[in-house]
């Protein structure tokens, strides 16, 4: 591969390339959040040959649970500069991965960067994101299970998104912590989606504990006032 062209075909291997950036990249299979880092850092980040390698990559977060925001933003870039190479599928995975980074507002970051045409049909993801906004937790836990249940042979929606119902537990967990000062057993386990056998793992993750007095109710925080938590 010479130097001064950029060739996608060449992610197919296992080799190493040369770019014009002059860095090394690997074969996409792996690449590293680093790689692609040094690959958006040069004169490729607006060459819409990368989006298949991106593409590429966004899936890898997906499968496998991490997530590069940049990464991502730098796609919906591409397709802004290149719509005629925008992938519905792709809208989706981003926004997913967005969903997972609640309370991070990285959601709405990337809905700016979604042309309007595009956002009506991400209408599933973008009703995920009210629920979680305005922390309607049970609401958000039924909408998210029947849209699974509808797309289960489609190959869309949340069960692309390896970890989500992790992710979004610790996002419940953290309002939780912040606005509670005791919680029902059975009242968190509605929020998580959990039945109340399973709470013990997430119970010791925040540091809570159990009541001496009801063994039905969780301490969230002992030292807390009235005046700002929800008995």
């Amino acid at each position: 591969q010479g130097v001064g062209t950029f060739d996608p075909s060449c992610f197919v291997h296992r080799t190493e390339i040369h770019c014009t950036s002059g860095v090394h990249l690997l074969a996409f299979p792996e690449m590293s959040a680093k790689k692609i880092k040094e690959l958006l850092a040069g004169n490729e980040r607006y060459d819409s040959e990368l989006l298949p390698v991106m593409e590429e990559y966004l899936k890898e977060q997906l499968d496998k649970g991490t997530y590069d925001l940049d990464a991502n933003l730098a796609i919906l870039k591409l397709y802004l500069l290149y719509p005629e190479q925008a992938k519905a599928d792709v809208y989706e995975g981003i926004l997913l991965k967005a969903l997972m980074a609640y309370p991070a507002t990285d959601f709405a970051l990337c809905m700016y960067q979604i042309p309007e045409k595009h956002q009506q049909g991400l209408e599933h993801a973008v009703e995920l994101a009210r629920f979680l906004e305005t922390c309607k937790f049970k609401a958000f836990w039924k909408a998210a299970h029947q849209q699974i249940e509808n797309a289960k042979d489609a190959g869309t929606g949340l069960s692309r998104a390896s970890g989500w119902e992790t992710a979004i537990r610790k996002f419940v967990a953290s309002v939780v912590s912040s606005t509670y000062r005791s919680i029902r057993c059975d009242q968190l386990a509605d929020l998580l989606s959990l039945k109340v056998a399973d709470l013990n793992p997430i119970i010791k993750e925040n540091g809570w504990v159990m009541s001496k007095d009801d063994k039905e109710l969780i301490i969230v925080r002992e030292s807390a006032s009235f005046e700002n938590t929800k008995a």
